[in-house]
């Protein structure tokens, strides 16, 4: 309950920070912006399905072999899986636990479902880095105050620690092994991920899946390239908005804008973080706070237009997942499991 409750409150303070942004840079010059673009910014739908689309190839060649995870399922997936952590107040984990439901209801092993969705956020978080330090790079060309420069570094340097000690962690001490143990000594001697799951189960799939290197290497090709995907589309969103930028300057935008959004995972969607820090970087490159917001608005519309169907999607699934376990079960013995 409290960690709810501190989930909410994160939200309802990042909601007022944006709230605050929006009307300091000028509601009605903002609205102006996006009149301007109009109707056009629903192509902004179809073109997230580009980077979102060779994310799924990423995670496709994790769950090399199934038969059962075939493209199409993985892509509706995954825009569940990012509808699910940008607007429902899950801190950005609700949708990585709703993919493993997903997929074991596909009749993929739960085990194996698990360790492709782990393996690919770390791989996420890796590529996320690397992304993060071309953003970097553009910058140290961008600003002359280092001192900012020197700043981020640092954060990308504590990111990459943790980020390393996370994958040690995985491969060779097993983390949900590990998580075991401590959530029985907190509840008193209670196994409470026992009583879901094998945590030494799912623990062998992770490693198995990280002992397949050349598997890993295109994986994250994969991502890198949805990166660069996600760059195109900040440069079509300002383009639609009449106010096109170069590429450095979205690529700096995309990188550092995602960075930002990841580490502030516990606001749910990075509601007004995400904003803010559009708004400072923004200001790096000469772009105003009211073109800076437009655009992120412009994101957000594109989240809601596309999110809300998928989610309206999900009961549909799973009531498609009941009646087939129910056809499944002989008349009269419901009761029995």
């Amino acid at each position: 309950m409290k960690q709810k409750a501190f989930i909410v409150l994160s939200g309802l303070l990042g909601l007022g920070l944006g709230i605050y942004l929006v009307l300091h840079a000028g509601l009605a010059e903002i609205m102006a912006l996006l009149a301007v673009a109009g109707w056009s910014l629903l192509w902004l739908i179809p073109f997230h399905l580009l980077p979102l689309a060779l994310d799924t190839l990423s995670w496709k060649w994790l769950l090399r072999g199934e038969s059962r995870a075939r493209f199409g399922f993985l892509l509706w997936v995954a825009l569940l899986r990012e509808s699910v952590n940008g607007l429902l107040p899950v801190a950005r984990v609700g949708g990585e636990l709703l993919g493993v439901r997903l997929l074991s209801q596909r009749g993929i092993s739960p085990y194996r479902a698990g360790a492709s969705v782990m393996v690919e956020v770390t791989l996420t978080l890796l590529s996320q880095a690397l992304f993060t330090l071309l953003g970097i790079g553009v910058l140290l060309s961008a600003v002359s105050n280092h001192a900012l420069v020197l700043e981020v570094l640092g954060l990308l340097f504590l990111s990459v620690l943790a980020l390393g000690f996370f994958y040690w962690l995985q491969k060779h001490k097993g983390l949900f092994c590990l998580l075991q143990a401590i959530s029985k000594k907190l509840l008193g001697g209670y196994d409470l991920l026992g009583s879901i799951a094998d945590p030494a189960l799912l623990d062998a799939e992770i490693r198995a899946l990280y002992g397949k290197g050349q598997w890993l290497l295109v994986a994250n090709f994969w991502q890198m390239a949805g990166f660069f995907a996600g760059t195109a589309e900040v440069c079509v969103t300002f383009w639609l908005l009449h106010h096109p930028v170069p590429f450095w300057a979205a690529l700096l935008l995309e990188s550092l804008g995602q960075a930002l959004r990841s580490a502030a995972f516990l606001v749910p969607g990075g509601v007004g973080i995400q904003e803010g820090g559009i708004v400072l970087l923004g200001s790096i490159m000469g772009i105003g706070p009211d073109l800076a917001l437009a655009y992120a608005l412009a994101r957000r519309l594109r989240e809601l237009f596309l999110g809300i169907p998928v989610l309206l999607s999900w009961p549909i699934s799973e009531g498609h997942y009941i009646r087939r376990r129910c056809l499944r079960i002989p008349s009269g013995k419901e009761g029995v499991s």
